[in-house]
């Protein structure tokens, strides 16, 4: 007799066509212990959830820049949860246990096969180089299968690594409090008291609670906790100790998350699904953005946070999430390597400074890129989203850090490498367009390449 095969019961389902406040299974886009749990699942079980992009569907398949010019920041991310989950007795997972959370399959959802990449304008989020491209432009992918390519990009294709952008455990009162204090205070000090703030130019600095285009699942709005939670609640934006945005390519298919668990039942969420990325996410909406879905088992470990996570800061809460790199991923054998160290665009020299080594790695790639028939927007779209690796090279050789950025030559239809005679010029270079794009029409000073002709 066959064996019995398990469909994975659907725990949340979306319409990606809709807004995330018309999904019939309320989403949210804040943390909050108050935020109740959508559904529950049990130890073992495999289970499904489906999550709209993290925009809600902001941005459209067509060749307009003008809706990353114009989105709503404030409504971002749209998660799928909380879920509840208990072990096989029925009792709930607790404060001081791990959940162990294993992704067996995910991908886009049917019939909604493509993503967005783009580069939010200066005035309205940045990116990591913004104070180099301060306009907004976005690139269109389709999706072949494991293979994407885009309009906006010729000459491109690669193999997907597909994640979720976010994914993480609900915070407890006494964690939610911790977060928005040390954010207030960054906030308080302002850019003025930071070595990075005349170099990183991402604002602003964080992103305090605000009411405003909140989505707070279950709570409905208009009632008596709704404008309460809405104010303590923090925004989604970066990663915490709960897991969260962290925007890690390698948590796809076979991988396990040990996440720590701060509120009873654990209140797993999810979304910001990516169809690829580049390590780092340089254009801040950088990988390659869609719909998609999961298919998940979880497991309790019983006190596990006290026996296998350190707290590293003033409470037992400050730990954070590891997990195991699964067998599937795309494989390269040819790589071309850039270089950046701690010195910026002005010639000034910093202190063992990793974000300034890196944003130096990237600019040379960019540069150098342009040289074969690509715009630099399209090169910053692309290294936001490809399975670019970046890497710490050194961090211990005063004074300067060394950062690495290294792209796999085979996702090109043209040989980048060095070669004698120079770049392409003339016949030999094959242009490749433009990506959609508006111009920029703030104040703010943009920088230059001072040793630019």
């Amino acid at each position: 007799m066959a064996p019995l095969i398990k469909t994975p019961r659907a725990i949340v389902t979306v319409d990606p066509n809709k807004r995330p406040w018309e999904q019939t299974v309320p989403l949210h886009n804040r943390w909050h212990p108050e935020i109740p749990a959508v559904g529950e699942v049990q130890e073992g079980e495999v289970f499904r959830v489906e999550t709209v992009d993290w925009t809600g569907r902001q941005i459209q398949n067509d060749d307009s820049a003008e809706d990353m010019k114009n989105i709503d920041l404030t409504s971002v991310h749209n998660l799928s949860g909380p879920i509840r989950v208990t072990d096989t007795e029925g009792k709930a997972a607790m404060p001081g246990d791990l959940l162990v959370v294993e992704i067996l399959n995910l991908g886009p959802l049917p019939g909604d096969e493509w993503g967005f990449t783009g580069i939010f304008d200066r005035e309205n989020g940045g990116g990591f180089l913004t104070d180099h491209f301060p306009k907004a432009c976005k690139a269109i992918w389709d999706f072949e299968g494991i293979w994407a390519s885009s309009r906006h990009i010729p000459g491109v294709r690669f193999p997907g690594l597909i994640h979720p952008g976010l994914i993480g455990t609900a915070p407890s009162h006494e964690l939610l409090n911790i977060w928005n204090e040390r954010e207030k205070a960054l906030v308080d000090e302002g850019e003025d008291a930071l070595t990075l703030g005349k170099h990183l130019h991402t604002r602003p600095l964080a992103l305090l609670p605000n009411s405003t285009g909140a989505l707070l699942g279950k709570v409905e709005k208009g009632s008596k906790d709704w404008e309460r939670i809405a104010a303590e609640a923090c925004r989604t934006i970066p990663g915490r100790e709960n897991g969260g945005n962290c925007d890690i390519k390698n948590l796809s298919r076979g991988c396990k998350v040990y996440f720590p668990v701060f509120v009873e039942g654990a209140n797993l969420s999810m979304g910001d699904m990516h169809f690829s990325q580049g390590d780092g996410e340089v254009s801040f909406c950088g990988a390659i953005e869609m719909s998609g879905f999961l298919e998940l088992k979880c497991s309790i470990m019983r006190g596990g946070m006290e026996q296998y996570l350190t707290p590293m800061g003033p409470s037992k809460l400050n730990v954070n999430p590891i997990f195991e790199i699964g067998p599937l991923e795309p494989r390269f054998s040819e790589w071309l390597v850039f270089e950046g160290l701690s010195v910026d665009e002005n010639g000034k020299q910093h202190y063992l400074d990793a974000s300034i080594a890196y944003k130096r790695a990237v600019l040379n790639c960019i540069d150098y890129l342009s040289k074969f028939g690509y715009t630099k927007e399209q090169i910053y779209l692309l290294l936001s989203c490809c399975p670019c690796e970046g890497r710490i090279s050194g961090i211990v050789d005063v004074p300067n850090a060394c950062a690495t950025l290294a792209i796999p030559v085979s996702i090109f239809d043209q040989d980048i490498r060095p070669k004698k005679g120079g770049p392409p010029v003339g016949p030999r270079l094959i242009t490749r367009g433009d990506c959609p794009s508006c111009p920029y029409e703030g104040s703010m000073p943009t920088q230059k390449n001072l040793s630019a002709a």
